[in-house]
C-alpha cells in the first residue's frame, strides 16, 4: 500500500493484515500513520458503549450498499488475567473469540526467504442474550482483533 494514500474516486480502505499491523506499529510508535483518517484511535472498543455505538462513530471504509463498511479503531486491551483479556461491553454483552489467534506474518519484498511474525489475528463475534436471544439472527455483530507480537510490544514498553 502506497503510505500516502491518494483518494480516488471508488477507493476503499482495506488493508492487509499485515499492513493493518503496521499502521498498529506506527501509532505506537508514535509515527504518523498515513490512513487519511480512516482508523479512529483511543476507543474504548470493550467499555460501555454497544458495537453499533462504536460503529456509528468510526469513519466508513466502504459503501452499505453491499453490507461491507467496515471501521478501523486502535483500542487498549483490558488484562484480566496473565493469559486472559477483559471483553465485556456494553449492556452484559461480550465479545467470544471464535477462534485461535492465527499468526500474521510480513514478508520483506527485497528477501523473499525473510518472513516475520509480527503478530494475531483473532475473530470474535458480539453475544448479548438480553438484547440478542441465541434464536435471533439479527444484530450479528463480528471483529477481527489484531495484536502486536510481544517482542515488538516488549520494545515499546
Amino acid at each position: 500500500m502506497d503510505p500516502h494514500l491518494k483518494l480516488e474516486d471508488g477507493f476503499r480502505f482495506r488493508p492487509t493484515d499485515s499492513e493493518g499491523l503496521t499502521f498498529l506499529l506506527r501509532f505506537i510508535a508514535g509515527q504518523e500513520m498515513h490512513d487519511s483518517g480512516f482508523i479512529t484511535t483511543n476507543v474504548a472498543v470493550y467499555g460501555k458503549q454497544e458495537p453499533w455505538e462504536i460503529y456509528d462513530n468510526g469513519v466508513p471504509c466502504g459503501d452499505d450498499e453491499d453490507s461491507t463498511s467496515y471501521r478501523y479503531f486502535i483500542t487498549k486491551l483490558k488484562k484480566k488475567s496473565n493469559a486472559r483479556y477483559h471483553r465485556s461491553v456494553g449492556n452484559k454483552g461480550t465479545w467470544k473469540q471464535d477462534n485461535k489467534g492465527k499468526p500474521v506474518h510480513y514478508k520483506n519484498m527485497e528477501n523473499a526467504s525473510s518472513v516475520v511474525n509480527i503478530g494475531f489475528k483473532t475473530n470474535l463475534s458480539y453475544k448479548n442474550k438480553v438484547f440478542y436471544p441465541e434464536d435471533q439472527k439479527d444484530g450479528h455483530w463480528l471483529m477481527k482483533e489484531y495484536e502486536l507480537s510481544k517482542v515488538i510490544l516488549h520494545k515499546f514498553d
